[in-house]
């Protein structure tokens, strides 16, 4: 056995080493984007504290406790390569049973504005990292009972704010700033709705080793039509705060109820 089959001890190393965690420490939940967990949530512990949720900081985010139920809330890496060997540790953690993604992604369908949330069903592969052990037409899916229970908690908790909920087809790409027009307009033309760097390589991952997991993409830029990446960064900001607020809530709603 060699590293590829993640045997005892280099999944206790892989561990140790990506998130300062043993293995039993890994809990059923795990949260995870690819940016520092207090950038994509402004006001973490704010929501924490009214949810009567502790927290412990780990090396890659925090464990979040409520009642002896717990979760691990993680930043994971940018880019589909590096979040791809995060991933693949996740995925092979025996405690290890649902997994939510939390990221943001452009906006390719007509249809969809900055600040609108996409729960991808399924995604369409395009990361070119996984082929040594997965081809491309493995599968990249959502769980759907826990996409179910997630979409209408976030539904609920976004109600008010003027965006939109989307189940749209979502494409990874593998490394920042690839897609040209042409390649963007294909993708309109295949019906997809958002793209990221990160998302497929997760679903993928869980689908192969019986995991459930779901994602959640805010939009951010809008290259079709017109709103480049650097700009979105800077636009309607207070509303995407809320937008990620409403999330957080969702979150723990769906971890710990209430």
């Amino acid at each position: 056995m060699v590293y590829g089959e993640l045997g005892k001890d280099a999944l206790k190393w892989a561990t140790q080493s990506i998130f300062g965690l043993t293995q039993p420490q890994i809990p059923e939940h795990v949260v995870i984007s690819p940016f520092k967990i207090e950038r994509y949530f402004k006001d973490f512990f704010d929501v924490l504290k009214a949810h009567g949720a502790s927290y412990e900081e780990t090396k890659t985010g925090y464990m979040v406790n409520v009642d002896g139920k717990r979760v691990l809330f993680c930043r994971g890496a940018i880019g589909a390569s590096m979040f791809a060997d995060i991933g693949y540790v996740l995925c092979n953690s025996r405690n290890v049973e649902e997994v939510i993604f939390l990221g943001t992604g452009g906006g390719i369908s007509r249809d969809v504005k900055t600040a609108d949330i996409n729960i991808p069903s399924n995604c369409l592969r395009l990361d070119k990292v996984l082929e040594i052990m997965l081809p491309l037409e493995a599968p990249a899916k959502a769980d759907p009972g826990l996409r179910r229970r997630i979409w209408k908690l976030v539904e609920e908790e976004v109600k008010g704010l003027g965006i939109s909920l989307h189940d749209g087809l979502h494409a990874t790409v593998p490394f920042l700033l690839c897609e040209n027009k042409p390649f963007l307009v294909d993708l309109l033309n295949r019906g997809v709705l958002s793209v990221d760097m990160e998302l497929s390589v997760l679903y993928a991952l869980a689908n192969h080793f019986s995991k459930k997991a779901v994602g959640i993409i805010r939009v951010d830029d809008l290259p079709l039509q017109g709103l480049l990446l650097w700009d979105a960064l800077e636009d309607s900001l207070e509303l995407k705060s809320q937008v990620h607020t409403g999330i957080l809530r969702a979150v723990l709603g769906l971890v710990f109820g209430g």
